[in-house]
């Protein structure tokens, strides 16, 4: 269960921007290109499609974050991490470690509780809101293990 916190309601805020789930069934990214000629007997008319505009959301500034953390040296793995614990809420954990290791990222549980917590604190340094997330008794050890080793 998840605690409500300032920064886990932008994670899910910046989830639920980027993550594709508020585009579903919109009709667009499904549109033939054959049905466009045909509606307008050729060519759309220019200013159809307008430029992207910056309105640095909540989620914009989240996903900045994590792109940082991303292009660290060793960020890669808790940026995979973040994005799949979020992007992915309604999933187990086993098959979210499975999409991981769909795209590369091979991590345990216990890794994947580690990756995550690490994340967690960059997303909340970047954005200075408070981390004040509690570590579970299984998760000390390692967490312990992970500070120390390398």
């Amino acid at each position: 269960m998840r605690r409500i916190t300032a920064l886990e309601s932008r994670l899910v805020d910046w989830a639920n921007e980027y993550s594709g789930r508020s585009y579903d069934d919109i009709g667009w990214p499904g549109i033939s290109p054959m049905a466009v000629i045909m509606k307008y007997h050729g060519r759309p008319p220019q200013g159809l499609n307008p430029r992207r505009i910056e309105t640095n959301s909540a989620g914009d500034e989240v996903e900045r974050a994590v792109r940082a953390l991303q292009a660290q040296e060793k960020g890669w793995v808790p940026a995979c991490v973040i994005r799949c614990e979020y992007f992915h809420a309604n999933v187990e954990k086993h098959s979210k470690l499975s999409i991981l290791r769909g795209i590369g990222v091979h991590v345990r549980e216990v890794g994947y509780s580690q990756n995550l917590r690490i994340a967690k604190v960059h997303v909340a340094a970047w954005l200075r809101v408070p981390f004040n997330e509690p570590v579970s008794e299984e998760d000390r050890l390692g967490l312990a293990e992970l500070m120390l080793g390398d």
